[in-house]
């Protein structure tokens, strides 16, 4: 069963995702800010984190540049979330979607990626896929 993190600073937007993503099968972990966020991930690796870009005490995007520089535990699959309408050029995450985000969208954006991921990851240790 593949996990996820997700933070928002909206408790309706958070509540939403997490009920979509338990009802899919997802291990659901969720903080209100990124400073959580990495403080849970650090103590508890999951596979996927979705993430707003625009928080309180750490952003989306401060988190996701944290994450990529963890030794060993940089490759998490990362989503960013925001009501901007075009993503921050300077950071490296693996997703972008617009607010709001359909629960399907989501889902099928966390799937389709997970599963890109873990090609990948494949293909570099020379396994076959």
């Amino acid at each position: 069963m593949a996990s996820v993190l997700l933070v928002d600073d909206d408790a309706e937007t958070l509540a939403a995702w997490e009920a979509n993503c338990i009802a899919d099968g997802f291990q659901v972990k969720a903080a209100s800010d990124g400073k959580s966020a990495l403080a849970m991930f650090i103590e508890s690796p999951v596979d996927i984190v979705v993430a707003d870009w625009r928080m309180p005490v750490m952003s989306g995007s401060e988190l996701c540049h944290r994450l990529r520089t963890l030794p060993g535990l940089a490759d998490v699959t990362f989503i960013l979330v925001s009501g901007e309408p075009s993503p921050p050029a300077f950071i490296s995450y693996d997703g972008f979607l617009r607010k709001p985000v359909d629960g399907q969208i989501l889902l099928t954006t966390m799937r389709r990626l997970l599963t890109e991921h873990t090609t990948h990851r494949e293909q570099r240790r020379g396994g076959t896929t």
